[in-house]
């Protein structure tokens, strides 16, 4: 037997269904916008990277430094501690100014190069012993060029 409570129940969802059905479905936001596009960029490994150096001496008298000196006393530095593959990297000067200078080299020679010229002394005892200080090297010359000014800045 069919209870009466039941018959109205019966109709109640038939006609709850039938109205779902027929009301307009709302329109669905996506959930990106059409305009905008999104991209990626790696930063690869850079293929040169920067030294800065320091020529360093034991005499009072200043030598003036010049491109063909700071090639000729790196080249030096190469040679001793590599020899003949050391005098094949190729270094590129880029500044010299009073008794620092800045060059580039192959970024996977980037560690024979601060080893060699580290560890490098040239001159003679009359004219006096001269070196290189590694100041700073890396990849990006921005960020050591940035690094440099910001040591300079609290000097008086």
């Amino acid at each position: 037997m069919v209870d009466a409570g039941d018959d109205i129940a019966m109709q109640d969802a038939h006609n709850s269904a039938g109205e779902q059905s027929q009301q307009p479905v709302p329109e669905q936001k996506p959930k990106y916008r059409d305009n905008y596009v999104i991209n990626s960029k790696t930063i690869t490994t850079p293929p040169f990277s920067f030294i800065c150096l320091e020529l360093v001496s034991d005499s009072a008298a200043t030598t003036k430094l010049d491109e063909l000196t700071v090639r000729t006393y790196i080249t030096s530095a190469l040679t001793q501690f590599l020899g003949l593959t050391g005098s094949s990297i190729s270094v590129d000067i880029l500044k010299v100014q009073g008794k620092a200078c800045w060059i580039r080299v192959p970024r996977e020679d980037l560690s024979p190069v601060v080893a060699a010229v580290g560890g490098w002394v040239g001159g003679n005892e009359t004219e006096g012993r001269v070196g290189w200080k590694v100041k700073a090297k890396g990849n990006w010359l921005s960020v050591l060029v940035a690094d440099r000014e910001a040591e300079s800045l609290w000097d008086i």
